[in-house]
């Protein structure tokens, strides 16, 4: 119990702490914005300002993290799925990535200024940093109010809550992996190998792989660790058949498609795109399968 009020209170100082970074970044922004996009010299202040909103960002992203974590662990105790926690996560996962895009949209800014190219990633930069903001304003105002440590069952039978968790996880990294592979056919010139095919497709991959991992611990403290109930083995089973025919289908028309130039953004771009195709079809099909009688 000390345990859980304490994580609760340091996930509510880092939470009011995001909210005042926030406006720290949009004070920080509105004064050196115009010199970068003017390609103007900025002083040494105004470097150590842009330094630590880099910083802040770790900040950030440790945040959400834990109140994933007690997002997770309030469903993992809740008798059912509410729309509401299931929102968060969908939410949360989102603002998690969304913090690696600040980092690389703020990089790609400053390589272009020093470059003395435009800097379109503005545009981008602004509504990103909006949306997380308001996450950050929900997530402090849930912590303030206890509300991920209320209503919580003693004990747990069987979980299954998290199971669905992981499929919600893998249909939104799925689904944002197979936009980003799609965007590397629209700017096949613009793409590179280490940043947006490597570095990218590990970022995507990150929120998964720790919703798995924690799946795997709370079924190795289960007593029996039985991984999947018969419904669960059916509705897998019965996912990984239609993942199977329609990821070879779209693979099959992706290379028919660009057999006469394989040479090109696809030889950067197949695996992330099978291993994002496979896991958005078959997450969506858990989900699908999982909700029927």
């Amino acid at each position: 119990m000390k345990r859980r009020k304490l994580l609760r209170i340091i996930t509510l100082i880092l939470g009011l702490a995001t909210m005042l970074f926030f406006v720290y970044v949009l004070i920080v922004f509105s004064r050196v914005r115009g010199k970068i996009e003017s390609f103007l010299p900025l002083t040494g202040g105004e470097e150590t300002m842009i330094l630590w909103v880099g910083f802040g960002l770790i900040m950030v992203l440790i945040f959400y993290l834990l109140s994933l974590y007690l997002v997770v662990r309030k469903i993992r105790h809740s008798e059912k799925m509410p729309f509401l926690l299931t929102a968060l996560v969908i939410f949360g996962v989102i603002a998690v990535l969304f913090v690696f895009a600040d980092i690389a949209l703020l990089s790609d800014i400053i390589n272009q200024y020093e470059a003395g190219l435009d800097q379109p990633e503005w545009s981008l930069l602004y509504p990103i940093l909006s949306g997380q903001f308001v996450i950050a304003v929900v997530f402090t105002l849930l912590h303030g109010a206890r509300f991920f440590i209320r209503n919580e069952l003693k004990e747990i039978r069987r979980d299954g809550n998290v199971f669905q968790i992981v499929q919600f996880v893998g249909v939104i990294c799925g689904g944002m992996g197979l936009t980003a592979g799609i965007l590397g056919f629209f700017y096949p010139n613009s793409w590179n190998q280490l940043v947006h095919t490597t570095i990218s497709t590990l970022i995507l991959l990150f929120p998964y792989f720790l919703t798995v991992l924690y799946w795997f611990l709370v079924k190795f403290k289960e007593g029996d660790r039985q991984f999947f109930d018969e419904k669960q083995q059916l509705d897998i089973g019965s996912s990984a058949f239609w993942t199977l025919i329609v990821s070879s289908v779209v693979m099959t028309g992706l290379y028919v498609g660009n057999y006469y130039t394989l040479e090109g953004v696809i030889r950067l771009t197949w695996l992330p795109f099978h291993l994002f195709t496979v896991m958005f079809l078959f997450s969506l099909g858990n989900i699908y399968f999982s909700r029927r009688v």
